[in-house]
């Protein structure tokens, strides 16, 4: 078995505050291909290069990547990923949420007034962040930006639902008032990004 750290950019720095990994994904970009400008909302991202030169944009900082390099890209921050080269690229990303420590508290300061008014100013927080979500979005999407917005849309969901429940459980009226309010609100925004596109043949078209 072989076992190594990997080694970061010198101008990206792997100083992140996230404990939880919630997604892992593999990428293959050809020659000329790139990712759409995209934002991750409620977690941190980790960028690792397996194979090629991946061009990585984070913010306005704009570096290649050689096979074994890893960029951390902060949460709310533009990032894009590109091949300019002439050779495939492959690329490993790890997405992870932060860990607010809501579910360390005892029964009876979970249930305590000013925990639940902190679960609630997260949710309407997270309502805040969908909306930001939503505004930076462009009038014609894609297959690849909608599932993504999408799965965006369910991070958020499920986070906010874990937290809540380790914080003043998912029985608790007030607690359950403000979770409902975020997932409707992501119901709403997923029938809009739906309305960006159509389907047609079991692909995805854009419209107009």
């Amino acid at each position: 078995m072989k076992h190594r750290r990997l080694k970061s950019h010198p101008d990206f720095k792997l100083e992140g505050r996230s404990r939880h990994f919630q997604s892992f994904w593999e990428l293959e970009l050809t020659p000329g291909e790139e990712t759409n400008v995209h934002q991750h909302y409620e977690s941190e991202e980790l960028i690792c290069v397996v194979s090629g030169h991946g061009t990585i944009a984070i913010d306005k900082l704009e570096r290649v990547l050689a096979p074994g390099e890893v960029a951390l890209v902060p949460p709310r921050t533009d990032h894009v990923i590109k091949n300019l080269s002439d050779d495939l690229v492959r690329a490993v990303t790890i997405e992870s949420r932060f860990d607010l420590g809501l579910g360390d508290h005892g029964l009876e300061e979970a249930t305590s007034g000013a925990v639940i008014a902190a679960s609630e100013a997260r949710a309407r927080d997270s309502v805040q962040t969908i909306e930001e979500l939503m505004r930076k979005l462009p009038a014609r999407l894609d297959e690849a930006s909608a599932i993504h917005t999408i799965l965006s849309l369910f991070d958020i969901g499920g986070n906010l639902s874990e937290e809540i429940e380790g914080a003043i459980g998912l029985d608790n009226a007030r607690g359950l008032e403000a979770l409902t309010a975020v997932e409707l609100r992501i119901m709403e925004a997923v029938v809009e990004i739906s309305g960006r596109y159509r389907r047609r043949s079991g692909r995805f078209f854009l419209d107009g």
